[in-house]
């Protein structure tokens, strides 16, 4: 078997603490549904990187839902795909 990279694109992930609904539906609302400019912290090289990106997978797992409080989501993610 041999290994050929062909092209490399970056995926920023975008975690959050726990959220409560009225929380995370702002912060979804924040992210748009169109291709994006990020700017990020490239660890390998040490340097930064701006890309430009759309939205990709995202994932909130509900921790409780409290009487009179609302739903506690735990930690969420969302992905940033470079195109």
């Amino acid at each position: 078997m041999h290994l050929s990279y062909i092209a490399e694109k970056f995926k920023v992930i975008l975690k959050t603490t726990p959220l409560f609904q009225q929380e995370l539906t702002e912060f979804y609302s924040h992210i748009p549904r169109r291709a994006i400019s990020v700017k990020f912290f490239n660890p390998f090289t040490g340097t930064y990187k701006t890309i430009q990106c759309y939205r990709g997978d995202r994932k909130a797992n509900m921790l409780f839902d409290f009487d009179g409080i609302g739903k506690l989501y735990d930690e969420v993610d969302q992905s940033l795909i470079e195109l």
